[in-house]
């Protein structure tokens, strides 16, 4: 699962907060950043599936 995040310079803090639960959630979250567009910053969570615990 992806969760897509945009936010402005100004709610850093908030973003930070946002990725605190995810990993809370979904340790093996991985989070990538991305550059800059229309004045907005990119962040993409990458929730990786589950493995399967039942044969």
């Amino acid at each position: 699962m992806k969760i897509r995040v945009a936010y402005s310079e100004n709610e850093k803090d908030r973003k930070a907060k946002l990725d605190a639960a995810v990993k809370g959630l979904f340790p093996d979250t991985k989070v990538k950043e991305t550059a800059p567009k229309d004045g907005f910053l990119h962040t993409v969570l990458t929730v990786p599936r589950p493995t399967k615990t039942t044969k």
